[in-house]
């Protein structure tokens, strides 16, 4: 079972963690936008920026995934039931959550 000083650095770290990709996103957002068919750059160029975009839009959705996981973490940590595994109900360990700290299941469930 996780201690109250665990759980307020565990909380720290999520909230650090959120504000982090919050301003990659923000930074992040030229890279997203349409390429206009107008502009007028090489066939190769177009295509490599088409790609760029598409890299672009792809580490956004993991990032959007990734804030939604630990805005959950925050709930389970306001509810009681942070650090249990969802599965098998047993304490996930501190250091794996200091890693991957919006794990709802402990490492032999999550395989």
């Amino acid at each position: 079972m996780l201690t109250v000083d665990q759980l307020i650095d565990l909380e720290v770290l999520i909230s650090e963690e959120l504000e982090r990709l919050h301003s990659e996103s923000e930074s992040s957002e030229v890279e997203r936008e349409a390429i206009s068919p107008d502009v007028a750059i090489g066939r190769i160029s177009r295509l490599d920026s088409m790609q760029m975009q598409e890299i672009a839009k792809d580490a956004e959705r993991r990032r959007e995934e990734r804030e939604a996981m630990l805005e959950l973490a925050l709930d389970r940590i306001d509810h009681g039931n942070y650090g249990k595994c969802e599965i098998c109900k047993e304490d996930i360990p501190f250091e794996r959550l200091k890693i991957t700290p919006e794990a709802s299941r402990c490492q032999n469930c999550a395989k």
